[in-house]
């Protein structure tokens, strides 16, 4: 099973801690933390980030074919892009998302996650290990049968 994980923007530029983890991870240490995890569970991983978002909705757009299955930290984008929305819901690409805090920890703007719209799950506040969650959830959604109609929120 191949996921795409796509990050906006910004994540490039964070630092991560993991329970259990001394330490921060920067942006590759995160990447590199993931893909050993997920390949321990079987799965395979290939990543993008752009600060761009048209970026983001090519990056989408193309997932069709080469991935089973989409991984989404939208960043900022969550709270307004209609356009990322609209890609995931024409990709045929089932797809998760990822939101490092929980949106109600930060301006009243942010409550609103447009881009959840277009996923099947979403895992909020959970850190990286959202990351780990969206991935599990994400293949015991397509080894179920494949098709994307449920709305999970972690």
């Amino acid at each position: 099973m191949k996921f795409l994980v796509i990050n906006g923007p910004n994540l490039n530029m964070m630092h991560f801690t993991e329970p259990g983890v001394t330490g921060q991870l920067d942006y590759n240490g995160l990447l590199d933390y993931l893909e050993l995890c997920c390949t321990r569970m079987g799965m395979e991983v290939e990543f993008f980030q752009s600060n761009h978002e048209g970026d983001l909705i090519d990056e989408i757009q193309s997932a069709a074919g080469r991935a089973d299955g989409i991984i989404l930290n939208p960043g900022g984008y969550a709270h307004y892009s209609i356009a990322i929305l609209d890609a995931l819901r024409l990709c045929g690409v089932p797809a998760v998302e990822v939101l490092l805090s929980e949106p109600d920890e930060h301006e009243s703007f942010r409550k609103t996650d447009i881009v959840s719209f277009g996923c099947q799950g979403h895992f909020i506040g959970e850190g990286i290990s959202g990351y780990l969650h969206a991935a599990a959830y994400l293949a015991q959604l397509l080894r179920l049968d494949g098709s994307a109609h449920t709305h999970l929120v972690m």
